[in-house]
């Protein structure tokens, strides 16, 4: 067991330092989503112990997120997410002191939309990085045709 817990925590650091940025940043919306959901289940299972650990986890990922963010490179989009991060903590805090699973539905919602869009952009960047690859083969066949 001890053998695949680390053989699991090298893989998983060997993932995370080998990762570009926007995959970094939707691991990072997995996990706290995923904690949400558990503090969720844990509060409905009565476990407010096992649910404030959750609760906590998915608020350092939210302290992450916001001191990762460029502001003066990001303009209004970097101020939007600032401002979404700082409502969800804010959020999270109170339903963690309320023991409500509404409230930390309400972040999920908002996490997974936010996610969401990170997938498109990182999808859109790898349809460019793939077209620009294309192009300059192209560029090469070309050059090896009149060469």
């Amino acid at each position: 067991m001890q053998n695949t817990a680390r053989s699991y925590q090298a893989y998983y650091k060997t993932n995370v330092e080998t990762t570009d940025r926007l995959s970094l940043v939707i691991m990072l919306y997995d996990g706290m989503i995923r904690f949400m959901k558990k503090a969720v289940a844990k509060i409905e299972q009565g476990d407010v112990e096992e649910a404030h650990n959750y609760l906590v986890r998915a608020k350092e990922i939210i302290s992450e997120l916001l001191s990762t963010l460029r502001l003066e490179e990001g303009g209004e989009l970097a101020q939007n997410l600032k401002n979404l991060y700082l409502y969800s903590f804010k959020k999270i805090v109170e339903a963690n002191l309320k023991k409500d699973p509404d409230m930390i539905r309400e972040v999920i919602q908002v996490m997974e939309n936010l996610r969401q869009g990170w997938i498109q952009v990182k999808g859109q960047q790898t349809s460019q990085k793939q077209n620009m690859s294309a192009a300059y083969q192209a560029g090469q066949k070309k050059i090896r045709v009149q060469g």
